[in-house]
């Protein structure tokens, strides 16, 4: 079976063809297309037919959006598109297509990830009958839990806005730094591109600096103080230290909330580029320094997502799931 995926962008707009032999996925065809060079998604998948002459026969559409899902319709987060409509575009598209959030899409990927697709931080003990918890930090922070494996819903969240809880003093002193600036400190304040660059300028108040002064002053600070770190530079690597321990302790609060026997499960494109820092020993003792709930913790699997694309792959399971018999 064929479908047209597509993970839909204010920036740019992704397009594949998903391919289901048996249990297994696999995509091809990709192509990036600037989403503000077109009037509608319609016009850039029909591009993309168009540009795909071995693409014959097509199941369905799994659409992902970069914004909030009501009853099938959407609109695209910084993108001045018509709201898009999964009853208006199947009608285009002559095929059933279903509409669904950006980070739903990832965590419906889970059941589609194959062993190699998962970086494990702590193995624990899984829970075939647990649900599961999915945080991705990137442009912004996004969280959603889902059921157990197999048909599994998909509880979308808004965890990234709860307010950041500081673990210790220097955290507390990181939250009020933020306070200053933006009046108050949520978690994707902390973590997110953004935040990275936040952090970057704490460590530069409390220590001056001119390389990360000048890491901070390019066009994408995150990826410069990485490069810096990279490098053996120590306050760009301070920084890196203090975004996994921030990650980790945040993944333990709302850990504690749901106890996702199924497993913790880390998103976006933060956390895979920086693996070797998560799979240190930073990650794990601030993950589980939540006494007396430690032990509950340390039993938890944590894994990094590592597959390129498991928005996409998550459109194309839950379009599946509108065409099966």
């Amino acid at each position: 079976m064929d479908l047209i995926v597509a993970d839909v962008g204010g920036t740019n707009t992704r397009v594949a063809r998903a391919h289901r032999e048996g249990d297994s996925w696999s995509l091809h065809d990709a192509q990036r297309y600037r989403s503000r060079d077109y009037p509608d998604l319609a016009t850039i998948l029909e591009h993309w037919r168009n540009e795909q002459t071995s693409v014959t026969t097509l199941a369905a559409a799994g659409l992902a959006v970069a914004g909030p899902v009501h009853g099938g319709r959407a609109r695209v987060t910084n993108l001045s598109w018509p709201a898009l409509d999964a009853h208006a575009l199947s009608a285009q598209l002559a095929l059933p297509a279903t509409l669904l959030n950006d980070f739903a899409a990832i965590g419906a990927s889970l059941d589609a990830l194959r062993p190699n697709d998962l970086l494990y931080l702590q193995e624990g003990t899984r829970d075939p009958a647990g649900m599961r918890l999915v945080a991705g930090a990137g442009t912004g922070l996004g969280t959603c839990m889902v059921g157990p494996p197999g048909a599994a819903t998909v509880y979308p969240g808004e965890g990234g806005h709860a307010r950041f809880s500081p673990s210790d003093a220097e955290e507390a002193a990181l939250a009020a730094f933020i306070g200053r600036e933006r009046g108050h400190c949520t978690r994707e304040h902390l973590l997110s591109g953004r935040g990275i660059a936040r952090m970057g300028r704490f460590e530069l108040e409390r220590q001056p600096d001119p390389d990360l002064q000048q890491a901070l002053d390019q066009a994408n600070p995150a990826a410069a103080i990485s490069e810096l770190a990279l490098a053996g530079h120590a306050a760009a690597a301070a920084v890196i230290e203090r975004f996994v321990a921030v990650y980790a302790g945040q993944l333990a609060d709302m850990a504690l909330t749901a106890l996702p026997g199924g497993g913790i499960f880390l998103a976006g494109g933060i956390a895979p580029r920086w693996s070797a820092a998560f799979r240190g020993p930073r990650f794990r003792s601030a993950f589980h320094n939540r006494p007396p709930m430690t032990h509950l913790l340390e039993q938890l699997p944590v894994a990094l997502i590592m597959h390129p694309e498991p928005g996409l792959l998550g459109a194309a399971v839950s379009a599946s799931r509108s065409v099966q018999p």
